[in-house]
């Protein structure tokens, strides 16, 4: 359930030799006397909790008839849909509800009333008890069990069986693993609300106001290609739903239309809005006070335990293409043509684009209809439209390729082989190209990623993305973004478009002028800089319809699921990355500049009470490294473990198929600008690294230049005698 600490992986950061300064943390006890609970007492509280559950229908039946509900096409409903979760997911969530309920009855009827523990001690002790016994152990367990061979191929869709052993780990819609042990306000579910001296602590919005007022810096060398990657690999990784209706399946709304609150009897149980004081900069004007906020969605613990709320991960938890392909079986043939391997397209104006979204709960909330891809986020920002195209073509160009090739594959070996080399190039431009950009050179090199093949698959080791990697440092990729997006042709003249008006409008790029634009651009415009200050169009617009509108503020997004997750706070993590604890706000001034460390004092009562996805954000990088040491330290941490727990890795020699030398080679040759080169629609150049600005020693090329931009050469893998089996 909890990740080990990586002592050797931090090279050139901080580090701590003391376990406990780590965080090797599995919540056992030892040398205590706690509370014995049968399993008729563990049975009783689950019928407890399937009771509270029944109540629920009453409250939700009250709540809809009362009409509350976010309107089509509003702000609320982007958001929603942004979250969207599946009817599994759905299901799987009813069923951690119940032992997230369980658990709290069991801690306050056993633990604290009779024992007199602290929540934090008796949440500990749950979690060492086995649902085994219960209605639900034997649900549980089932959901661990697969039939798996050892030698197939391809990866599943969904991350089953890539772990023999355990076939469930790193599948979709299994719970994220943990860094440190959570910190939820009852210690098992309500969200972390209190701080250190027991005060309240300050609304989310009030934090983002003070903290992340935008200050328009733009970084000197690294392309918006940053920001724009970091976001399609982080939703590669993880992708966190939110509740909905239990007896219903009715989405939750949880503020009222105007922007008020809502009547203390209209709120859901699975409500935590975030408050918007009178005197904000922004809203208040506007006479807004209420943020929509809708917990995320449970599910059961991995090692089917009781416990503290664990949160899903919809899509599986490796980095495997589920950006593109999906991550359940339904999804992925939803995306196929079934013939010649490839992926269903949409030509319009003479260019492939993906197909359109047939859900209508899901199309409604686009301008013009949404697109369908692996993964229903590629219809919030052009941009990431974009990249979403540009890797379906992809396949279907590589599907082509080999076809020709290899004229007698079916469809399905096409299908896989394509898709193969895809996650192959994906995971080879993330760790080649991205990664040292964002750790610096030599953080990276802790990986050990060099020639040949790698060994370090450790079956042993959980795959599952952790909480605070997907919840709080990935998002640093907000900080990077830019509100007026430049748009080059091939003779360099720029066209603007203003990204506040384009949320949800993703049929945009359908013009041959902004889709090549979009692309060139994010390889020539500097992104923000990395700093905790964010443009306006995602603190105060994000999902509007129109620039003048009011939308969402993601900063104050990312505090409060920071919170609804349990995540400690930002001074905790500071310790397991071997940096010191800050006793005083002053001892934050190591790494976080003077003026930042001024207004975190001004808005947080303790150290200990500052948001993780704040105070890491708020750091500088000591080095030539984009982030500062909390940040790097949780991101190398995630993507070490995502290298060596993934069987199918792209160069990993522990496959049952290992790619043959040639073809290793061949990967190893593409970088995103070949990627640009090959799909988009009419470019005819682009500099080598796509992900700084064109400078001296990277220069703009020609896309026929190969020796400068490297090309695949799909030859390694024409077969000669059969086809693969």
């Amino acid at each position: 359930m909890y990740v080990g600490f990586f002592k050797d992986i931090f090279t050139g950061l901080p580090s701590t030799d003391a376990p406990s300064e780590g965080i090797i943390d599995t919540g056992l006890f030892q040398n205590r006397q706690y509370p014995r609970i049968t399993e008729s007492t563990l049975n009783e509280s689950i019928n407890f909790a399937k009771t509270l559950v029944n109540r629920l229908g009453t409250l939700e039946r009250n709540i809809v008839n009362a009409g509350i509900q976010f309107e089509a096409n509003s702000v609320a409903g982007k958001q929603y849909i942004n979250a969207y979760p599946s009817e599994d997911a759905l299901t799987k969530g009813i069923d951690a509800l119940l032992v997230t309920k369980a658990s709290s009855y069991l801690i306050h009827q056993n633990c604290r009333r009779r024992f007199g523990l602290s929540k934090e001690e008796c949440a500990r002790y749950i979690s060492t008890l086995k649902l085994e016994g219960t209605p639900l152990g034997d649900k549980c367990m089932a959901s661990h069990v697969a039939s798996c061979d050892s030698k197939m191929k391809y990866r599943t869709i969904d991350g089953s069986c890539n772990n023999i052993d355990n076939p469930s780990w790193g599948r979709a819609m299994t719970a994220y693993t943990r860094i440190l042990f959570p910190q939820y306000f009852d210690g098992i579910q309500e969200p972390r609300n209190v701080g250190q001296t027991k005060k309240p602590l300050p609304s989310a919005r009030t934090v983002s106001a003070l903290v992340a007022a935008n200050n328009d810096q733009s970084d000197a060398t690294k392309t918006l290609a940053v920001m724009q990657w970091s976001q399609f690999v982080s939703h590669d990784l993880a992708h966190t739903p939110v509740r909905k209706m239990v007896s219903s399946g009715k989405p939750i709304s949880c503020c009222r239309t105007d922007g008020n609150a809502l009547s203390p009897r209209h709120i859901h149980p699975d409500c935590a809005p975030i408050s918007v004081p009178d005197r904000d900069p922004i809203y208040g004007t506007q006479y807004v006070r209420c943020m929509n906020y809708v917990r995320s969605l449970p599910v059961l613990r991995s090692d089917c335990t009781f416990g503290p709320l664990e949160q899903m991960n919809q899509v599986s938890h490796f980095l495997d293409g589920s950006t593109i392909y999906g991550s359940d079986l339904t999804k992925s043939r939803e995306l196929r043509e079934f013939q010649g391997g490839r992926l269903l397209i949409d030509v319009r104006n003479g260019h492939a684009f993906l197909p359109s979204e047939s859900d209508p709960e899901i199309a409604s909330q686009c301008q013009g209809g949404c697109y369908d891809s692996g993964d229903d986020r590629v219809n919030v920002y052009p941009q990431l439209a974009v990249i979403h195209t540009i890797w379906h073509r992809e396949h279907n160009r590589i599907a082509k390729v080999l076809a020709k090739l290899n004229p007698n594959w079916t469809d399905e070996i096409l299908y896989q082989e394509a898709r193969r080399i895809v996650i192959a190039e994906i995971q080879h431009i993330t760790y080649k190209e991205w990664l040292p950009i964002l750790l610096g050179r030599i953080s990276v090199q802790a990986l050990g990623l060099g020639t040949g093949y790698n060994r370090k698959y450790d079956s042993e080791d959980e795959p599952a993305v952790s909480n605070e990697a997907a919840t709080a440092a990935l998002r640093f990729l907000n900080s990077l973004m830019q509100g007026r997006l430049i748009m080059p042709d091939n003779s360099h003249q720029i066209k603007p478009l203003e990204l506040s008006e384009y949320f949800f409008n993703p049929r945009v790029i359908e013009s041959d002028a902004i889709f090549d634009g979009l692309l060139r651009g994010l390889s020539t415009q500097t992104s923000q800089k990395m700093d905790v200050s964010l443009i306006p169009e995602i603190t105060s617009k994000l999902y509007s319809n129109h620039k003048n509108d009011l939308g969402l503020d993601s900063i104050s997004l990312d505090i409060q699921r920071g919170r609804d997750h349990g995540l400690p706070g930002y001074n905790y993590y500071r310790k397991h990355c071997g940096l010191p604890i800050a006793r005083n706000f002053n001892d934050f001034l190591d790494y976080i500049p003077a003026e930042l460390v001024s207004k975190l004092r001004s808005v947080y009562t303790h150290p200990n009470d500052v948001d993780l996805v704040i105070g890491g954000m708020a750091e500088r990088s000591p080095d030539d490294g984009l982030l500062g040491p909390t940040f790097r330290c949780l991101i190398l941490e995630q993507f070490a473990r995502t290298l060596r727990t993934d069987r199918f890795f792209y160069d990993s020699a522990m496959q049952p198929y290992p790619f043959t030398p040639n073809q290793l080679t061949e990967i190893r040759n593409v970088t995103l600008a070949r990627i640009f080169c090959d799909n988009g629609n009419n470019i005819e150049s682009m500099q080598p690294n796509v992900f700084l600005r064109p400078q001296e020693g990277n220069e703009i090329r020609s896309c026929n230049d190969f020796e400068a931009i490297p090309s695949m050469d799909l030859f390694a893998w024409a077969e000669k005698a059969k086809a693969y089996r």
